[in-house]
């Protein structure tokens, strides 16, 4: 009989435990503005222009020998 509650006691601290990191989680990301949840800001590698995670226009049109 000491089993059964102690195993609905550790049930119900894991269900809340559960509760409080959702409740967490949900309040940063309502504070956390949207550019950052995405991570936008992404600039190029090579010339340093932001491209928000497209190809940059200003690299893309040189032409490439050899990897250089």
């Amino acid at each position: 009989m000491f089993s059964v509650m102690y195993r609905m006691v550790l049930i119900l601290i894991a269900i809340a435990v559960g509760i409080l990191v959702v409740a967490i989680l949900i309040i940063k990301a309502t504070k956390t503005p949207a550019q950052d949840i995405v991570g936008m800001n992404i600039t190029c590698k090579k010339c340093g222009t932001r491209t928000n995670g497209l190809a940059c226009p200003k690299c893309k049109n040189k032409s490439q020998s050899f990897g250089i």
